[in-house]
């Protein structure tokens, strides 16, 4: 394994320089994936809030389907770990299946920010890897793999727009509705973010036309850009229905100041706070010097895609954290663009320490809490696997555990569809975004078996309370109960200890005498 005094040195090297070779640009490039994969396969699953959930759909689609889940593919906006994953399992465990989904993304986004970088700047920099800072962040701590995954896509895309510009026009159009293609199956905000990086790339070249009064060239522009966009807008008017329950939210000015500090989290709020603000003064310093020297074919998607992250609510209906997302893309692309010029080798080599320096600090705090959380779900995970085979597993939580991304316990338990499988009525399931369903059977099941009434029910309700949320758990032959912070459940004759952590406990079912008659 590369050293890495070696990285700091090949960065400090070429940080001298305005521009740097391919190969060392691709070597960097390769060392920083390395480094930052680490984390990844160092623990027994990554501590992303949903992707136990998505590891587990994916191993129900690896299979086919299953006893109590059928596959429904569909041409949904949402699908890139779902093809891409149970492929690989065929060749490997699930578990580095998905792992190696991971690094994907990683690969995608480096490389999408550096080729995107190169097409606009004319030469390969080690600059652009500095994106290599905001692969560990929000987004992919809440699991939105697909999304970011589409990202990387996007970036991709957007140099390829680029770099063929001159060339002839089918095949300009042929890449685009490819690249619109992959963003869409991805998922559809990674399609909204590519959408918006080209419009703004257009924005230069047709306000030069406009003054001109080329009309045609502008005409064959507009027909160009939308004729990328034509098969995702059919599928959406014609197959994709969204669901239509849920509400329109909006955070206010407040969280949508403290989501930007999203794209550096890592545990550590100092680490976070010092990291922002040093990349605020290097942006800052360079721009107040007119160093920074931002693309104009970038900028104009730089400012819409801050607009849209400004005007976006944070969820429509079952869509959730819509405006975060774009963050870490407005970041990417801000990197992207920028083609600094530094006043001397001095100021280059000082800068190229200090990114090193933080860079291996907060990949070093993620690998310290990863492991922390390692011990956790070891031990949670032996408690799933003393499961029999095929039990119906209901889950149990309060809303609040919703809200925590260090070490998150609550989609574990999905983890027995795949360890024992098993019934979870909390699998992601839903006929707009996930390509498997719940077999008629068990539909019921599942909707008699909330997770926030069973944990009120049996955690704070009073007799005529648990009474219910016992029969409710009739069909059931085990419980898991799942916190953010210690809890002891009352005690419950109809409810045998199988496993118990301060924040994760499985109780099996008694049927029968005074409790609930199977169903």
């Amino acid at each position: 394994m590369v050293s890495t005094q070696t990285v700091n040195l090949s960065v400090l090297k070429a940080a001298s320089k305005p521009h740097s070779s391919p190969h060392r640009v691709l070597l960097a490039g390769v060392v920083l994936l390395a480094f930052y994969s680490v984390p990844l396969f160092s623990t027994v699953l990554p501590p992303l809030f949903d992707y136990p959930n998505h590891l587990a759909r994916f191993a129900v689609l690896a299979a086919g389907g299953s006893e109590f889940y059928e596959v429904r593919w569909a041409p949904l906006p949402n699908l890139a770990g779902d093809i891409i994953v149970p492929l690989l399992a065929r060749a490997m465990p699930l578990e580095i299946a998905g792992k190696l989904f991971l690094v994907m993304i990683f690969a995608l986004i480096l490389g999408g920010t550096a080729s995107l970088n190169r097409v606009v700047g004319g030469a390969w920099r080690l600059w652009p890897l500095l994106a290599a800072a905001f692969l560990y962040n929000l987004t992919l701590l809440w699991g939105s793999v697909n999304f970011l995954f589409g990202l990387g896509v996007a970036l991709w895309g957007a140099a390829l727009w680029l770099a063929l510009e001159n060339r002839r026009i089918w095949l300009r159009i042929s890449a685009s509705v490819l690249v619109a293609l992959l963003c869409f199956f991805s998922h559809i905000a990674a399609l909204g973010l590519y959408g918006l990086i080209v419009f703004g790339m257009e924005a230069q070249p047709t306000l030069a036309e406009w003054r001109r009064g080329r009309w045609t060239v502008l005409v064959l522009r507009a027909a160009l850009f939308s004729a990328q966009f034509l098969i995702p807008a059919a599928i959406v008017a014609f197959w994709w229905h969204p669901s239509g329950e849920g509400q329109i939210v909006y955070p206010g000015s407040g969280p949508k100041m403290y989501l930007l500090f999203g794209v550096l989290y890592n545990y550590s709020p100092v680490l976070v706070f010092a990291c922002y603000g040093l990349l605020l003064a290097l942006l800052g310093g360079l721009a107040w010097r007119r160093r920074l020297n931002i693309s104009p074919r970038l900028a104009p998607g730089i400012l819409l895609i801050l607009l849209a992250y400004l005007l976006l609510p944070t969820e429509i209906a079952s869509a959730k954290g819509i405006d975060h997302r774009l963050v870490v893309g407005f970041f990417l692309l801000v990197v992207a663009a920028a083609v600094p010029h530094f006043p001397n080798r001095k100021t280059a080599i000082a800068i190229g320490s200090v990114t090193c320096v933080l860079l291996f600090a907060r990949l070093a705090v993620v690998e310290a809490a990863w492991l922390e959380g390692d011990r956790t779900y070891r031990a949670d995970l032996s408690a799933i696997d003393a499961l029999p085979a095929g039990t119906k597993l209901a889950v149990a939580y309060p809303k609040s555990a919703l809200q925590v991304l260090v070490h998150p316990e609550v989609h574990l338990p999905t983890l027995a569809v795949t360890r024992r499988q098993a019934f979870v009525p909390t699998l992601f399931a839903f006929p707009d975004q996930q390509p498997i369903a719940l077999k008629p059977p068990y539909e019921k099941l599942a909707a008699a078996a909330d997770p926030y009434e069973l944990w009120a029910g049996l955690m704070m309700g009073d007799d005529a309370d648990r009474l219910r949320t016992l029969a409710a758990l009739a069909g059931y032959d085990a419980i898991v109960f799942v916190n953010h912070e210690p809890f002891q459940l009352p005690r419950e004759d109809c409810l045998r200890p199988l496993f118990r952590r301060p924040t994760f406990q499985i109780f099996t079912l008694v049927h029968g005498g005074d409790c609930p008659e199977p169903r």
